[in-house]
């Protein structure tokens, strides 16, 4: 069957569906263009979530944060109140996450991290270099220039120094680029620069943010 033939046929089976279509009841036809319009949307939907979806993972969203938001941190005392709304200010600041595990760190990174700022684990940037040590630089790169870099779980193991200095490097480039970062740790400021670069707190000089309570988990 030629081209022109394929075509012609299917436009016969198409005149054909509009044919019989036409022919039903009008109550019929309005169910039919009604689940259509339905399934659209949900197809819609569907595809807006998935993209949606791997957006988030690529700015390092996990699934136990996807419901996650500002609206369902608990800020049930100034405290809190306090650290939500300099967690805000991480687009504008230097930021320093410092609390014990559970007090809502990371859900206010992912917070951030769903209005456009990337989120990783110090580990899981090491791990990517690890990986590929020729694509080094462009990881490197990656994480010096995007806009807001939030880095979680600093401090549970010391760097050997190639990742102190990668360490190091990343920072440097973020304040050479003029951009801002926000660090998370369980660590004070002063057993942060006892353990690692002094010179990094100095290039950041962040806000404190200070997490003082029990732990949050398990609350709804």
């Amino acid at each position: 069957m030629s081209f022109q033939e394929t075509l012609d046929s299917l436009k016969k089976h198409i005149e054909e569906q509009e044919a019989e279509f036409n022919l039903l009841p009008e109550d019929e036809r309005e169910r039919i263009l009604a689940k259509q319009g339905r399934e659209t949307v949900e197809q819609e939907e569907k595809e807006k979530r998935e993209k949606l979806l791997r957006q988030w993972k690529k700015r390092g969203i996990t699934p136990k944060y996807h419901d996650s938001t500002w609206d369902n941190w608990i800020a049930d005392t100034p405290q809190k109140s306090e650290a939500k709304t300099k967690a805000k200010q991480a687009w504008d600041k230097n930021l320093f996450f410092t609390g014990n595990n559970g007090t809502g760190k990371t859900h206010l990174a992912m917070c951030l991290a769903k209005d456009g700022a990337a989120y990783r684990r110090m580990s899981d940037i090491f791990r990517e270099v690890r990986m590929d040590f020729k694509s080094e630089q462009e990881t490197l790169d990656y994480y010096s220039e995007c806009k807001l870099l939030v880095i979680d779980e600093i401090g549970r193991q010391k760097f050997s120094d190639f990742e102190n200095n990668l360490f190091f490097d990343l920072i440097d480039n973020r304040w050479n680029n003029d951009l801002h970062t926000t660090l998370i740790t369980n660590l004070s400021t002063q057993e942060f620069t006892d353990l690692y670069s002094t010179a990094i707190l100095d290039r950041l000089r962040p806000v404190i943010v200070r997490f003082d309570w029990e732990s949050m988990r398990g609350k709804a």
